[in-house]
């Protein structure tokens, strides 16, 4: 890994065009607020019927913010001891989809040039709005089934796996719309979606939270017709499990490593399925770390104590704005 600090030069040759005090002006007409007065950054693009958000300014509104993350990980994380993996995923808050798509993100390629702790990057590639409403649901920031195995089958080939990715076994729909995120903050219920997801066949694991045994998530609940029929439930958070602070995934597989994930809630649908090639997969989300744990993360004691070959950084944009540092 390489240990460098991110200069306020650096910060300053990646700033984008787009200017704090500016950006309500810059937006593209194409992006109609879904609910003045009530959400003020949810858009509706075009006539998609989908609920949106716009490029973060990251370079303007968030430099600052941004180069706090950052110069922490580098410091954290740098050295040579444990290589560091970076998978960026791609979403509304890190494109604008008026640009063209067939191009490099700019925000995955500034946060690459600045995040000298990891040594290996990829993306999730979005080459056209076709494939974002392919892959993510159309109220809800995250990405739905189709992303999250996407997604997944990137991590395995970029970290290197010996086995080939899970292939679902079934995708099964339910009956009743998806309201996701956008929609619980705008209010604008969206009846066209129904909730999907894959069912897959993996080995036997047991999942450990705060030192004890614990089942994630309600799948097999839903999957025998036990759910929450409110139009507006989170049923992302509920048959995915959420977010956690700390879960330990232990295989049993002596001959495999021990993998950290370092995570945001994009972690929530692919955890399960990544884990299922290591020994043991440590996911860790600074944000409820504390809560959930009732201790202050140091990072490099923890990566001594569990033994860590491997650290991926799994997240979208958000994750360096709203997260925790780390100690």
């Amino acid at each position: 890994m390489r240990r460098q600090f991110v200069s306020i030069f650096l910060i300053l040759v990646f700033m984008s065009a787009i200017t704090s005090s500016s950006l309500a002006e810059k937006i593209p007409e194409e992006y109609v607020l879904a609910k003045p007065g009530v959400c003020e950054n949810v858009f509706l693009y075009k006539d998609s019927g989908y609920q949106v958000e716009y490029r973060y300014d990251i370079w303007g509104k968030f430099r600052d913010t941004i180069t706090r993350y950052v110069d922490n990980y580098n410091e954290m994380l740098g050295g040579d001891d444990v290589d560091v993996w970076f998978y960026f995923i791609n979403n509304s808050r890190s494109m604008d989809f008026t640009d063209d798509l067939s191009l490099p993100n700019s925000v995955y390629t500034s946060l690459c040039e600045i995040l000298t702790c990891a040594d290996h990057t990829a993306c999730l590639e979005i080459n056209s709005f076709d494939t974002y409403m392919d892959w993510f649901y159309r109220s809800d920031h995250h990405w739905n089934h189709r992303g999250s195995q996407r997604g997944y089958e990137d991590v395995i080939r970029f970290l290197g796996s010996p086995d080939e990715p899970y292939q679902p076994v079934e995708e099964v729909i339910f009956d009743f719309p998806y309201n996701g995120s956008y929609s619980q903050r705008t209010g604008i219920a969206d009846d066209q979606e129904l909730f999907t997801v894959y069912r897959y066949q993996i080995p036997e694991k047991t999942s450990f939270v705060s030192g004890k045994k614990k089942t994630i998530g309600r799948a097999k609940q839903y999957f025998a017709g036990k759910y929450k029929k409110d139009r507006m439930a989170s049923h992302w958070a509920y048959f995915y499990g959420g977010d956690i602070g700390e879960l330990v995934y232990d295989t049993g597989m002596e001959d495999r490593e021990n993998l950290l994930i370092l995570c945001n809630s994009y972690g929530a649908s692919v955890r399960e399925l990544i884990s299922a090639h290591y020994k043991r997969t440590y996911v860790v989300d600074m944000r409820e770390y504390m809560n959930t744990t009732g201790k202050g993360m140091k990072i490099r004691e923890y990566i001594r104590e569990h033994q860590i070959d491997k650290i991926l950084i799994l997240a979208d944009v958000s994750y360096f704005l709203y997260g925790k540092l780390l100690h």
